[in-house]
């Protein structure tokens, strides 16, 4: 059992990653379909989207690349690194989720009064921080749980 999270192979890590990065910039874009929005803030944020559509899946890319390159120079085993970075880029979408009309609203708010502080809000804060925290506190107990290095 302790070997299990580290008996797939380097090849299956990379695959694996890809798989993450791929699952990430198919949702990010996806969070916001089927809202229910004004047509005025609709045609804003699509606006805003097309200008940012091409940076998105540019640079999203070459930014994961980098980090993984890294990262990957470092003398951990790349199983473990593939692990995190897998764990990181596949909860975000999944943390933003539930709290992404809570957050559309805060940023109408803030676009409809530029002069005017917009606090975050807090039960989104919350939300997002403490999942992303039991996710990487999860993959880290997972780390360190496994001889990792050691089953490949």
């Amino acid at each position: 059992m302790r070997k299990m999270l580290f008996s797939i192979p380097e090849s299956g890590w990379w695959m694996i990653a890809v798989a993450a990065t791929a699952f990430f910039m198919v949702s990010m874009p996806a969070l916001g379909k089927g809202m229910k929005l004004p047509d005025e803030v609709r045609s804003t944020l699509e606006q805003q989207k097309r200008r940012g559509k091409w940076a998105f899946y540019l640079l999203t890319p070459v930014a994961a690349a980098a980090v993984l390159a890294t990262n990957l120079l470092r003398p951990e085993p790349a199983p473990a690194i593939l692990f995190m970075y897998s764990v990181v880029l596949a909860s975000i979408p999944i943390a933003l989720f539930p709290v992404r009309a809570r957050m559309v609203k805060d940023y109408i708010a803030q676009q409809q009064n530029p002069d005017i502080k917009i606090k975050p809000d807090r039960l989104t804060m919350a939300w997002v921080v403490g999942f992303l925290s039991t996710v990487l506190l999860g993959a880290v107990l997972a780390l360190m749980a496994t001889p990792y290095g050691q089953g490949n």
